[in-house]
């Protein structure tokens, strides 16, 4: 009696197991998100990447010439820490299609912090997610606010939407992008 329950309970585990398993389970084996994945794979070809997150996790400490990002009379004061926002615009244009919201005195306590950037500074300053192209590629110029001065340029990186595509159907985008002293982190989803 034993070894028939024994052997019941190892046909109904081996029976989940199998159950359990199927092709858009291995990433060996890309699933095609139009028909579910089987014979023969079609791969297809993203029209966008919606991005939908900016995250930045580093940016120069100083200005090229040396200086700190914001004047204060105290050289030591933590105001002369960037006031960081970014702005996103198609690749030559001087137009954003989206800015946001500014991060006061950002600065980077240990190896864990991350400033993510989701909302825009105004109603008019468009908003995430944004549809990018993939027959088109977009900047992410990182800034310092200076109020009532120029706001200084920190850096930027370029968005290159068929470089990040492996044409494996897959649905979720997370790429890094390193310029200078920038490093930007993008999270979105591939649009077909």
């Amino acid at each position: 009696m034993k070894n028939l329950i024994k052997i019941s309970f190892l046909m109904i585990l081996a029976a989940v197991l199998i159950a359990g398993c199927s092709n858009e389970d291995n990433p060996l084996v890309p699933a095609d998100p139009n028909n579910g994945g089987g014979d023969p794979v079609v791969i297809n070809t993203p029209k966008y990447l919606k991005l939908s997150k900016i995250i930045i996790t580093s940016f120069p400490l100083n200005k090229p010439n040396g200086d700190k990002w914001d004047y204060h009379v105290f050289s030591n004061s933590p105001t002369r820490r960037p006031d960081i926002y970014v702005k996103l615009s198609k690749s030559g244009s001087s137009t954003h299609v989206f800015r946001s919201v500014t991060m006061e005195d950002a600065l980077f306590e240990n190896a864990y912090d991350r400033f993510v950037f989701t909302t825009p500074a105004s109603s008019n300053d468009g908003s995430l997610p944004h549809d990018i192209p993939m027959n088109q590629t977009y900047d992410i110029d990182v800034m310092d606010d200076d109020g009532l001065t120029a706001d200084d340029w920190m850096g930027s990186v370029t968005i290159d939407p068929p470089a990040y595509y492996n044409n494996d159907n897959a649905t979720f985008v997370y790429k890094t992008l390193v310029s200078g002293g920038i490093r930007i982190e993008l999270e979105g989803r591939w649009e077909y």
